[in-house]
């Protein structure tokens, strides 16, 4: 049973990083009752500067940042995939996660004009500008 529970957790895993592994940018780990999360956090909103946190957040630990960039892009993605993949040969469980900006993000590449017009109902003076 407990197998099964394993080879449907890695199936899931696959499936997700299929679809959303250029976004994630977050990892909710599990290993029994124990949960861990890795976030790449980016403070400027960029790719740089960025920040690798490592929480425990079911065992009352402070959150740990394990590495930062400054400028070289891709740094701290490539830590953080690297960390996880240490976390799953230990036995967790990890699963990726996306950020509401990056499916945002994503929404405004698949609908340019839907983003147009979100903007211009956001900014309603510079849309009345812009159509004079």
């Amino acid at each position: 049973m407990q197998q099964k529970l394993r080879i449907m957790q890695l199936i899931f895993i696959f499936a997700l990083s299929v679809s959303f592994n250029a976004y994630a940018d977050a990892w909710n780990c599990s290993n029994s009752d124990l949960v861990r999360e890795v976030v790449i956090e980016y403070p400027d909103g960029g790719s740089v500067p960025c920040n690798v946190i490592y929480k425990k957040q079911t065992e009352g630990f402070e959150d740990q940042m394990l590495w930062s960039a400054v400028g070289e892009e891709g740094y701290c993605e490539e830590k953080a995939r690297a960390f996880v993949a240490k976390l799953e040969s230990w036995g967790w469980v990890c699963l990726e996660t996306v950020s509401s900006e990056a499916v945002a993000d994503t929404e405004q590449a698949e609908n340019p004009s839907q983003a147009a017009d979100t903007e211009q109902a956001e900014n309603p003076s510079q849309a009345a500008d812009t159509e004079q």
